[in-house]
């Protein structure tokens, strides 16, 4: 049985040390200043032709090093969702779908996917943001996070089950994000 509960808790712990770990304090998280701080090449797939048909992203270990590949094609907003999907990929220790230890993003959703999926908005729109800043519509998410329209209407309705359920800062993660994010979070207050 697929422990959806535990598997959403394991995402979005990882979401949030990532942004302690690189030290995220403030939206749109800047992905590639973050993999950059990862170690993490992203690379323009008009530049190397890589990408196999369906793929729009893939992550590529070789020589000791992980490069992200990307469709740079496609608009800002879904760009920043295919990096962050294969950030996850690589940051949730995903097993290698191929031999020449590649992850990519296609249309079909495995296990490992939807977890990338999971870790990707909670990556870029983390929700003690959200509710502190009281963005919760779709416009406003995705204006703020830079997500398509439809990451940020999936991230509405979560965000309206999570205001309902009134939990936020019970684990100490999630208080110590808040934290790095206070600053920014009074800032955009003010204005």
């Amino acid at each position: 049985m697929y422990d959806y509960y535990g598997v959403y808790a394991a995402c979005r712990d990882a979401a949030w040390r990532c942004h302690l770990d690189f030290n995220m304090r403030r939206l749109p998280i800047k992905l590639l200043y973050l993999t950059r701080l990862a170690g993490i090449r992203v690379i323009c797939d008009s530049k190397v032709k890589e990408l196999r048909q369906g793929e729009v992203g893939a992550s590529i270990y070789v020589n000791g090093r992980w490069s992200i590949v990307y469709d740079d094609r496609m608009p800002i907003c879904e760009s920043r969702m295919v990096l962050a999907h294969e950030l996850g990929h690589i940051l949730l220790g995903h097993e290698y779908k191929y031999s020449d230890y590649r992850f990519f993003a296609e249309n079909k959703k495995l296990k490992s996917e939807r977890e990338a999926d999971m870790f990707a908005i909670r990556l870029l729109a983390p929700a003690c943001v959200l509710h502190e800043l009281g963005a919760l519509d779709t416009k406003t998410i995705a204006e703020l996070c830079e997500i398509p329209e439809k990451a940020a209407q999936d991230r509405a309705k979560r965000m309206q089950i999570l205001e309902k359920r009134s939990r936020f800062y019970q684990s100490e993660l999630e208080k110590r994000v808040y934290e790095n994010f206070r600053e920014f979070i009074e800032n955009s207050r003010q204005k």
